[in-house]
């Protein structure tokens, strides 16, 4: 059986690259129906789910294989045995998922910002930039070409689901230096790391720095949860779901989070 925010993290990821593809109600239904199930930890919807994606994924694989335009054909190719293994992990613990899951339901009172919602924040994030560039008359906009725009966006984006977000925090020391956390959302006891990659910045360097801000994130008293957010426009990075796999983790002391979009 696997840790099921590790299976969380692993369907963020085939929800996002789906979407990435197509906006087929069909389909789309069903992924809004996955986010909102591991929102709320409901077994039955997540398995319900997974068993449909696959289905369309059966179907629709030789299309998406052949389509000039589709860039990443790997990715969708690696999340068929990856939704088949999902569903019999499901299957053949599902009386084990079943409790972990009743005991991560969180009373009506509790904050609304989650996992599957800062997910799908991640999902569309790269959609949501490119809907700014679109302005009438071609007027001004806050185009991403940097971390920095980055962060203003993300911290904007934020502010529709928390009220105190605390930029520009300073982790504790770690081998002789400090680094800046970009977002602090210390009720929730969150910190986002945002990255965006560039020249230069590859698969073994990111990785670097990760693994860097992550042990010094580990000795912070106000997080328990770290998400890294990178975003890859240009697909930078090499197999971005290995990637996050490698990296995310829960252990006692940390769960770690790694989304690369789009």
């Amino acid at each position: 059986m696997e840790n099921i925010e590790i299976v969380k993290i692993k369907l963020a990821g085939i929800i996002g690259c789906i979407d990435e593809y197509t906006s087929e109600p069909t389909i789309t239904n069903i992924l809004s129906a996955l986010s909102k199930a591991i929102s709320e930890n409901n077994y039955e919807i997540i398995l319900f789910s997974c068993k449909e994606i696959e289905k369309w994924y059966q179907k629709n694989i030789n299309n998406i294989l052949s389509n000039e335009f589709v860039f990443n054909k790997n990715v969708h190719k690696e999340n068929i045995p990856l939704i088949i293994g999902i569903i019999k992990d499901l299957e053949s613990n599902q009386n084990e998922y079943r409790k972990e899951l009743e005991s991560l339901r969180k009373p009506a009172t509790a904050t609304v910002l989650n996992d599957a919602l800062l997910g799908n924040l991640f999902n569309r994030f790269h959609h949501i930039v490119i809907q700014l560039r679109d302005r009438y008359d071609n007027r001004d906009t806050l185009d991403v070409d940097d971390e920095y725009d980055v962060q203003d966006l993300l911290h904007a984006l934020l502010k529709m689901y928390c009220d105190d977000i605390r930029p520009e925090e300073w982790t504790p020391s770690y081998a002789g230096t400090a680094s800046r956390q970009d977002f602090l959302l210390k009720k929730e006891q969150i910190v986002i790391e945002t990255k965006k990659t560039r020249k230069g910045l590859n698969n073994k360097e990111l990785a670097n720095e990760l693994i860097i801000d992550i042990a010094r994130y580990t000795a912070h008293p106000d997080c328990k949860k770290l998400i890294c957010f990178v975003y890859d426009p240009e697909n930078r990075i090499k197999n971005p779901r290995g990637f996050e796999n490698d990296l995310s983790k829960t252990t006692d002391e940390l769960t770690v989070i790694v989304y690369i979009r789009p």
